[in-house]
């Protein structure tokens, strides 16, 4: 069970200050290609579940998202992740199962990991900057107890409970 929270960000440099001076180990930096798609007979908005091809250089990753849970602080969901060298191939294989390409979300994303909490600085193209505090756990409550800690650590207040391809389809709706 992945259990996150995401916010709006203070600003990634000082973000990025205080996780380092908090002991949180930088893993990477990558530039990222989500490239989200339409189920050929389900309506993924209504069943709030997601499948997402993300590209990152010359490696790739499927991922299947199911409904969410909604928490206090934070949310939990099914998440199944299939890791692929090749992106090209990945997208082939969605693509002749009947998905069809429904919107593409680019992001510069630095990762950072602390106390087994994974934190993400992103920059989104045309959304902004924002951290994701994430957990992987089979203990939803406690995860989202040791996040909450974090994110008072960080002095992030503004809680961002969509997804970034509901701000996206948000942004382009206003």
């Amino acid at each position: 069970m992945e259990v996150e929270s995401k916010y709006l960000s203070p600003g990634n440099d000082k973000i990025e200050k205080t996780l380092q001076r908090i002991g949180a180990v930088k893993t990477s930096e990558e530039e990222m290609e989500d490239i989200y798609y339409r189920h050929p007979v389900r309506d993924f908005g209504k069943t709030d579940e997601a499948l997402r091809l993300r590209k990152m250089g010359d490696s790739s990753e499927l991922t299947y998202k199911g409904p969410r849970m909604h928490m206090q602080h934070t949310k939990a969901r099914e998440e199944i992740t299939m890791k692929m060298e090749n992106p090209l191939a990945m997208q082939r294989i969605v693509e002749r199962l009947g998905f069809a390409e429904f919107m593409t979300i680019k992001k510069r994303r630095v990762n950072y990991i602390y106390d087994k909490i994974r934190i993400a600085v992103d920059d989104v193209d045309g959304l902004g900057e924002y951290v994701e505090l994430e957990l992987i756990t089979e203990e939803p409550k406690r995860a989202e107890r040791l996040i909450e800690q974090l994110r008072a650590e960080l002095a992030l207040s503004k809680m961002e409970p969509r997804t970034y391809l509901e701000l996206t389809l948000q942004k382009a709706k206003d």
